[in-house]
């Protein structure tokens, strides 16, 4: 299980500092489209620099022009950027070409997709395309969790799943293969991210050994 920290809706310096205090515990970090939004790939290049050789994803969300936003985001650091699912295949494809042309990742958002939608893009895709479950801000303010969105889809892939997740959930993905936990607030907003991090991480050993 791999621990990616979001940083979202903040100013560019808090930004900064969490990700020095959680660079060495976090196996990524992610430039939240809402700090790409305010800043622009100012912010990727920020982060990029202080996250010191941490990979560092930028949150694009992607629903058109691929190849520029992709090439943009690459050259100013990224190693990784994601697309949105629901868009057109072309754009999708479009993206999978471009991070295989710079060598760097590219994560597909499944946010608003159902399970049918989820498994074809499965069925699809290369094996080293990110396949990210997510559920949307607003819709967790309704009380729902991407847990749920799992299931067969999953096998054989790379996988994320996202939104608000905390430290209680971790117990739930520990049967997942190559997962990557993406947190946000459960982090960015504790006194001590850094000791946050640290709790994530234990619960995942902890899950890990009692599986």
């Amino acid at each position: 299980m791999q621990l990616q920290v979001a940083l979202d809706r903040m100013p560019l310096e808090r930004a900064v500092d969490i990700t020095a205090a959680v660079t060495p515990l976090a196996d990524w970090i992610e430039v939240g489209t809402s700090l790409i939004k305010r800043y622009g790939m100012h912010a990727v290049e920020t982060i990029v620099d202080a996250a010191a050789g941490t990979p560092v994803l930028a949150d694009l969300k992607t629903a058109d022009d691929a190849r520029w936003e992709f090439t943009v985001a690459y050259d100013a650091g990224a190693r990784s950027a994601t697309v949105l699912g629901l868009v057109a295949a072309a754009t999708i494809d479009t993206a999978v070409q471009v991070a295989e042309e710079h060598d760097r990742e590219v994560m597909v958002d499944l946010m608003g997709l159902d399970q049918s939608a989820r498994a074809a893009l499965a069925a699809r895709l290369p094996g080293h395309v990110v396949l990210a479950a997510h559920i949307g801000k607003d819709s967790q303010a309704h009380g729902h969790g991407p847990i749920v969105l799992l299931g067969p889809w999953t096998r054989g892939r790379r996988v994320a799943v996202a939104g608000g997740l905390g430290v209680d959930d971790i117990p739930a993905l520990a049967g997942v293969p190559a997962l990557r936990v993406i947190v946000g607030s459960a982090v960015t907003g504790a006194d001590d991210p850094a000791a946050a991090v640290s709790g994530l991480l234990t619960a995942a050993r902890t899950a890990e050994v009692a599986r």
